[in-house]
């Protein structure tokens, strides 16, 4: 049957296919950015403050509104009963506009920079190569040590078991400590080519600044057990008790968010509309599922109004509704699996050929205009569950494509079925 009208085939599995392939992508943009992957595993345990809003009581146009925290938060936050750890980061490391010169090249080049803290390495799970992450000594004293990534290791020395060796900093030596395996540009909250201890460069301070909480410093909290919600109330209480002692009215508009609320959030003077960007998702899933399925479904309509004749003759000798429901069923069905499987060879074709461009839609945090390559992780491509999933959806959707003109197409009379197509 498929051989004999080609035409609706090709039309029904390249529907199909790519119906399947931009819903795959779609799902595989949002897994990258709320999943657990390498190193960001620890996500649904995660709570992140990464904006405060800071309002003086005795003067209100003195007000600020940063992207980010200032390191008195540290001691108001760090005896909660269920934090388990405290990561700090900040990419305004790249702000510092350090070189390196490549040894063998004498080629200066600026590596993407993030300043952390010792907690940094145990809310994600990075891999290291070699050696081992900063202590909270090195933090505290600003010593001058440094973590590579694994491909910048092998940029500068060639080789990844380089701890101890020295690496110039605009012309400041700095001593490496550890090499971890590199991060994707996908994940931008932990991509980085050098990690430096938070308050290298004096770019931040531990010291206390007269502007309330906000600073520059993002903040990831793990939760002990998974109780997010627990540890979120506990961290607005202790900034609302501070802010009432504080000169500074301290505002959170609802953080710490969630791993997933805090990709929706876009301010840091207002709550973010996540009700507008589900919306927007599922507009998305709509144009890409429901409305190839409504033109499936006109489409199968039509085709079933060519095979009247045959459903007429296919009754007259005894086949019941049900046999044939089966069988036009089973022939959709098939054209749907073969379908789906084109879909997901497009879908990871794209994603593999134009990683960089797929996975920086609606990531605008994204390290896009930097010379450093896109890593695709296999665990972000294979999940059988996502694929199964989608694949799940579009073959309901196209058996009631089907189903629906088929039951029509059987109420009509044998007499009249077999006489349609005379």
């Amino acid at each position: 049957m498929m051989k004999q009208n080609r035409l609706f085939t090709t039309i029904y599995v390249a529907g199909t296919g790519l119906s399947v392939a931009f819903t795959l992508i779609l799902f595989i943009i949002y897994y990258v950015k709320f999943a657990p992957i390498y190193p960001e595993y620890n996500r649904n345990r995660t709570l992140v403050v990464n904006s405060m809003s800071a309002v003086n009581k005795e003067n209100d146009n003195n007000y600020s509104c940063n992207s980010g925290v200032n390191a008195r938060i540290f001691d108001l936050l760090k005896n909660l009963p269920h934090l388990d750890k405290m990561a700090a980061a900040s990419n305004i490391g790249d702000f510092l506009g350090v070189t390196i010169v490549i040894p063998e090249t004498n080629e200066q080049y600026s590596p993407i920079v993030q300043l952390v803290n010792q907690d940094f390495w145990e809310v994600f799970t990075f891999r290291f190569v070699s050696g081992h992450p900063f202590t909270e000594a090195d933090v505290a004293s600003t010593l001058p040590k440094a973590i590579l990534s694994e491909s910048m290791a092998k940029r500068i020395f060639a080789q990844t078991d380089v701890v101890g060796r020295f690496i110039s900093l605009d012309g400041k030596d700095v001593q490496v400590c550890g090499v971890v395996k590199d991060a994707s540009t996908a994940t931008s909250v932990t991509m980085g080519e050098v990690y430096l201890p938070l308050y290298w460069g004096g770019l931040l301070s531990p010291e206390a600044h007269d502007t309330g909480l906000t600073g520059n410093i993002q903040l990831y909290l793990l939760s002990k057990d998974d109780d997010v919600e627990a540890l979120r109330t506990e961290v607005q209480e202790v900034v609302k008790q501070h802010s009432l002692q504080d000169k500074y009215d301290n505002k959170m508009f609802g953080q710490p968010d969630t791993w997933w609320e805090n990709y929706f959030r876009t301010s840091c003077a207002g709550e973010p509309d996540i009700a507008s960007a589900i919306r927007g998702i599922l507009y998305m899933l709509l144009a890409f599922l429901f409305i190839p399925a409504l033109n499936l479904c006109g489409m199968i309509s039509s085709r079933m109004d060519e095979r009247m004749s045959e459903l007429g003759v296919r009754k007259a000798y005894g086949a019941t509704n049900r046999s044939i429901i089966h069988q036009v069923l089973t022939e959709n069905l098939l054209l749907t699996l073969v379908g789906g499987l084109l879909g997901l060879a497009l879908a990871y074709t794209l994603v593999c050929m134009g990683g960089e461009l797929v996975l920086s839609i609606f990531n605008e945090d994204m390290y896009f205009n930097r010379d450093y390559p896109m890593a695709i992780h296999l665990e972000m491509l294979i999940n059988l569950p996502l694929f199964l999933t989608v694949l799940g959806v579009c073959v309901l959707l196209n058996l009631i494509s089907a189903l629906v003109p088929t039951i029509v197409a059987l109420r009509h009379p044998i007499i009249y079925s077999i006489h349609s197509k005379r």
